[in-house]
């Protein structure tokens, strides 16, 4: 791993050199380390670095070679995870400013990653999300030195020496930049959404500008300014994450107790408990010594321990016990059902998630298509002994899901008929089948935050703030957002941002016809 001397500065400096740069042309020069404390608590930073109501500026600046280095390796093996140097991090935000030397950059994305510049080889990828368009793969074969966008991720401490951290406002060691839907802000409304509803697991979200300065290293320095347009800016769940929603000063009733328990990324129906499902996910690239690429490591798991790694085995053994209780409850003993629950979650809470996840139209999550959730087990020492439910990756909602989302699906069979253990024993208890219900009759109200002159306003707001930054003409718009779409497609013509046949009125309604 690359060492970085620059780094140890943060510890004495806080003097900030201005040296913005707009175009080819100019020379690049470092800037002296300012790492903003907007506050001693973490989710009050938290809340003023994703305050949505302002837009906020990321600069990222990258030397050639390395931004090279970036596309060639998706090149090589398009999912890999492995971070090239990036010089500068920068992020301004209502005159508050973040410029941290030294960061890991790179690719991220699932079905939705490309290649941000040049020939995207997607047929090697296998991109899911592509088939249907006969035209992509002659584009992907196409040489084009084009810049598109892609999912990006920043990690701080990527290059800092053993031992060292650094976290940004005291608070993120990174952040995740994610190219948007045709609204430009579906999963930020859900995020946004859930904390109104008091869901408070769920990360943040918010909007960016995107700015990479490309530092032309073999011609002296020269810097390609590349204006990459709006960005959804979020919060990753780790253990940063945690640690800002752990109990204490601003934290819910109900937060867990302990921020050092097992955190799991799933993509599992949680019906089979093996250890071939479990793990510490690597996918990589190995380099010699020469820097040549030689080898690609491709270890995934549905479920993926993200922290406490040196412990996995510890950690398989929860999991698998949890597993294995919930998969032997009796369909029929609703005392035994009830008793679980009671054991690992809070159960109003729990349920309450689950239904403004299906309030958002969600089909993509465990319900769905056992896919985009987390579960943190707040064990241990100081731990409450809880499992929590953390949603994550809200893109496919809002009307823009896979399988039409709240319109045409019953709330109370949201997992087509698949096997879900976790929901499907959950409401076989009468009691907690009736607060499930009770809970999206509250959450789809006419007079909740489910409201549409409320929710029609708030998109119409961001997208007042976002469209004059949409379009950049150093963007090839093949693939990429460059303007704001208010519709829906799955099922066509409900509108997200006018009151007018709008997609709120129309969820509640087709919600109605299920529970009434």
């Amino acid at each position: 791993m690359k060492k970085s001397s620059v780094v140890i500065l943060f510890l004495i400096s806080v003097v900030f050199i201005s040296c913005e740069i707009h175009a080819t042309g100019e020379v690049y020069k470092q800037e002296t380390l300012r790492n903003e404390e907007v506050s001693e608590v973490r989710s009050e930073s938290l809340d003023f670095i994703f305050n949505n109501t302002t837009l906020g500026t990321t600069t990222i600046s990258i030397k050639r070679s390395e931004w090279n280095k970036l596309c060639d390796n998706y090149r090589y093996f398009y999912k890999n995870e492995n971070y090239v140097h990036a010089e500068n991090y920068k992020y301004e935000k209502d005159g508050k400013v973040w410029s941290i030397p030294n960061v890991g950059f790179r690719l991220r994305g699932n079905t939705s990653r490309y290649c941000p510049q040049g020939k995207d080889n997607g047929r090697e990828q296998g991109q899911m999300n592509a088939e249907w368009n006969k035209n992509y793969y002659d584009y992907a074969e196409k040489p084009n030195s084009d810049y598109r966008q892609a999912h990006f991720k920043v990690d701080f401490e990527e290059f800092l020496e053993e031992g060292e951290d650094l976290k940004m406002s005291g608070c993120m060691k990174g952040v995740a930049l994610k190219r948007m839907d045709g609204s430009c802000t579906r999963e930020i409304f859900c995020y946004d959404l859930f904390h109104r509803y008091g869901i408070w697991t769920a990360p943040r979200a918010s909007h960016t500008r995107l700015i990479l300065k490309i530092i032309e290293d073999k011609k002296g320095n020269i810097v390609t300014t590349v204006n990459y347009g709006v960005y959804e800016m979020f919060e990753e769940v780790n253990k940063q994450s945690l640690k800002a929603r752990a109990n204490g000063e601003n934290a819910a009733e109900n937060a867990w107790k302990n921020d050092k328990g097992n955190l799991w990324k799933c993509t599992t129906d949680l019906t089979d408990p093996g250890d071939y499902g479990m793990g510490v996910e690597k996918v990589a690239i190995e380099f010699n010594e020469d820097g040549n690429r030689t080898k690609i490591i491709d270890e995934r798991y549905p479920m993926d321990l993200k922290t406490n790694k040196d412990k996995l085995e510890d950690a398989k053994k929860e999991m698998k016990d949890f597993i294995s209780e919930l998969n032997e409850l009796s369909d029929t003993d609703i005392e035994q059902i009830k008793a679980f629950y009671e054991k690992w979650f809070d159960v109003d809470f729990f349920i309450k998630t689950l239904a403004v996840s299906v309030l958002c139209g969600m089909d993509d999550d465990y319900w769905g298509n056992a896919n985009n959730y987390y579960l943190y087990f707040d064990t241990g020492k100081k731990g409450s002994g809880k499992l929590y439910y953390i949603p994550y990756d809200y893109d496919n909602s809002l009307g823009g899901s896979i399988h039409e989302g709240g319109f045409n699906n019953n709330p109370l069979e949201w997992g087509l008929g698949k096997n879900r253990p976790l929901i499907d024993k959950l409401l076989k208890v009468p009691e907690y089948r009736e607060k499930y219900i009770n809970l999206l009759q509250e959450v789809s109200a006419e007079d909740s935050e489910w409201n549409a002159r409320l929710c029609t306003s708030r998109f119409n707001e961001w997208k007042i703030m976002v469209s004059p930054y949409l379009y950049s003409s150093d963007l090839d718009y093949h693939i990429g957002v460059n303007g704001f779409w208010d519709g829906t497609w799955c099922p066509s013509g409900y509108s997200l941002a006018y009151e007018t046949n709008n997609i709120y009125d129309a969820t509640r309604e087709a919600f109605y016809k299920w529970i009434k």
